[in-house]
């Protein structure tokens, strides 16, 4: 018995510290949105200064020391106008909205109902199955139900034509504005050091020292979709869409120190003392699952044609996701859609314009990052469905989303100035006022500018009716631009019935 008691006490005692321990874990959580401020922007911290270390760099001839570990961090130096917060934002901005409003499928069945009065009865309104992902103008039909579900799965691989993957995307993070030099004199001890902010990242001269940091992402979304749709007339029907939604992040990034006036003393500014080539990996590695933005439909046939006709849709799309996990945009968004659509033997045509009108903002979670608009949209597709057998249909679409005033993120060359030592001759333009002569050194990195976001998918699948009133569709998706965030490849499966 004793022994017996051991064991348990061995198994026991630690399970409970486990779990002890993961409570306050779980409840700690962080949250999807918040992944990139808080690697980029908090958790880049540099080893502190000691007093030894102090000591030893005052007497290299530098000046008194205080401890830099938080000044590259515009967060925890609490400098939001660092040009570092306003990248993350626009990135983080995009990565919401784009996550959220990504399509889902089409909002009427694949089945369509309208009454012959020859018969007086139901008849099948259309050969074609329908489109994936565009609308087409003929309804379900009186009193008909579709139900159905479609999953996708998108692994997002790049953005802005930058790869997500292999820390090519590069964020520098300028030194906190901390001090000034008030009293030049001989070096040392004559050169004292105010610990008032004087407007200049050029005095003292190591302000000027980079942290570049590295990301690597990897984002996935896999979304399940159910639908159902009613008509409520011949002409008028009614439907929602559920989305259940499961994101998985992984994101690291790696920072470095640039030095360009701490060279002799590089523990001035470093991530491990006495090792000046020393880097920092920051990561997190989290998911989330939930309901995702519900999407309430109408639709009504404004005149009848061939295989269609011409529509007005309205999609109301509401804020039900969890906007910090990425599951939902964080406002609500109406979409009001004129569709026309016909069809000839064996092959039938859609398109669609409309106006998406969006309140509230998206990816403003993080404390202190204040969030983007939602942007309003403009919308359009086209495409064609190919009957290829009374129980096959074979679809093309190309869909397009202008997300208005949403802005890019233009990787362009940026100067870093840097004073030269000692302070003489004319200063150089952006030099002025610091008592410094300084040069130019040019890196790559994002740069938030105004316009709109064009985003431009092309889809193609296949529908087939097995049996019944059943229909299995398989398709891909895939972008036609470089422009925001891409998934190289989205795959989309569904089933839906006709009752």
């Amino acid at each position: 018995m004793r022994v017996q008691r051991l064991v348990i006490r061995a198994l026991i005692v630690p399970l409970a510290g486990l779990i002890v321990a993961a409570a306050p874990a779980h409840a700690q959580r962080l949250r999807l949105a918040d992944v990139l401020p808080q690697l980029v922007l908090r958790d880049i911290i540099l080893e502190p200064v000691t007093p030894e270390l102090s000591a030893s760099l005052i007497a290299q001839g530098f000046f008194p020391i205080i401890s830099h570990e938080a000044h590259f961090s515009p967060f925890e130096a609490n400098e939001l106008t660092n040009p570092a917060v306003g990248i993350v934002r626009s990135f983080n901005g995009q990565m919401a909205t784009q996550f959220a409003t990504f399509p889902l499928g089409s909002s009427t069945g694949g089945l369509t109902y309208v009454f012959d009065d020859t018969l007086g009865t139901l008849r099948r309104g259309s050969s074609s199955f329908g489109p994936m992902f565009g609308e087409r103008a003929l309804t379900i039909g009186r009193r008909k139900l579709s139900v159905g579900f479609n999953y996708q799965r998108s692994s997002f691989d790049t953005f802005e034509g930058q790869d997500l993957g292999n820390g090519s995307i590069k964020f520098y993070l300028r030194h906190q504005d901390c001090c000034g030099i008030y009293s030049p004199g001989p070096v040392p001890p004559g050169i004292r050091v105010d610990d008032v902010p004087n407007g200049t990242r050029l005095n003292p001269p190591f302000e000027s020292d980079l942290v570049e940091a590295a990301l690597s992402l990897k984002a996935t979304t896999h979304t399940t979709a159910v639908f159902a749709n009613y008509g409520l007339t011949d002409r008028w029907d009614i439907g929602l869409a559920l989305p259940f939604v499961h994101v998985t992040l992984d994101a690291s990034v790696t920072a470095r120190v640039i030095r360009f006036l701490t060279a002799p003393a590089p523990d001035l500014h470093t991530f491990e003392a006495g090792n000046p080539d020393a880097t920092r990996t920051v990561a997190y590695s989290g998911h989330a699952t939930g309901i995702g933005d519900i999407v309430l439909r109408t639709k009504y046939r404004v005149l009848r044609g061939a295989g269609g006709g011409l529509a007005a849709a309205v999609d109301l799309r509401i804020p039900t996701g969890d906007e910090r996990d990425l599951l939902g945009a964080g406002g609500t968004q109406a979409k009001f859609l004129v569709i026309a659509s016909s069809e000839r033997g064996w092959l039938a045509q859609h398109v669609n314009f409309g106006y998406t009108a969006a309140s509230g903002t998206t990816g403003g979670t993080f404390p202190g990052l204040v969030g983007t608009p939602l942007p309003d949209e403009i919308n359009y597709s086209g495409g064609v469905e190919l009957i290829a057998h009374p129980r096959i249909t074979v679809v093309g679409d190309v869909i397009g989303r202008t997300l208005r005033d949403a802005g890019r993120l233009r990787m362009v060359s940026k100067d870093f100035f840097v004073p030269r030592l000692p302070p003489v001759g004319p200063q150089a333009p952006g030099c002025e006022g610091s008592g410094f002569e300084c040069t130019a050194v040019a890196f790559d990195e994002f740069d938030p500018q105004p316009g709109n976001l064009n985003l431009l998918l092309g889809t193609a699948g296949v529908k087939i009716n097995p049996f019944g009133n059943w229909l299995v569709s398989a398709s891909v998706m895939a972008p036609l631009t470089d422009a925001g965030l891409r998934s190289r490849v989205t795959t989309v499966v569904g089933v839906d019935y006709a009752f």
